[in-house]
């Protein structure tokens, strides 16, 4: 997890800063931060031997919750 981690905070600390020098918008950093937090869960989610839960799951959990599915 620490390799992980480390180069996480690598590919960050090299975007981030070109991205803000390059004045781009706010959309493009809120998207590129949001890709690169699902991607770090992801690969922790994985390193850690557990599976993310797949979109069909998620979708199966929120129908029950709102109470289409029982």
């Amino acid at each position: 997890m620490i390799v992980i981690l480390t180069v996480f905070a690598v590919l960050v600390l090299y975007d981030l800063p070109r991205l803000i020098r390059r004045k781009e918008s706010i959309k493009v950093i809120a998207i590129y931060v949001s890709l690169m937090a699902a991607s770090l869960i992801v690969s922790l989610l994985l390193a850690a031997n557990k599976r993310p839960a797949s979109p069909a799951q998620w979708i199966k959990w929120i129908l029950k919750m709102i109470g289409v599915v029982k």
